[in-house]
């Protein structure tokens, strides 16, 4: 299965990365994938039922 993490940035084109964010709802952190050059940042299924 395709993720997140295997494609690259819509905006730039970059490889993304393995980030963790703060999470409001659960008051813990959640995995994102994040672009370090444009710093756009995509939200995996698994992030997304957390938050």
């Amino acid at each position: 299965m395709v993720s997140e993490f295997d494609l690259p940035c819509t905006d730039c084109d970059q490889k993304l990365v393995r980030t963790s964010v703060a999470s409001p709802a659960t008051g813990g952190e959640v995995t994102v994938a994040e672009c370090p050059t444009c710093g756009s940042r995509y939200y995996p299924e698994s992030a997304l039922e957390t938050v």
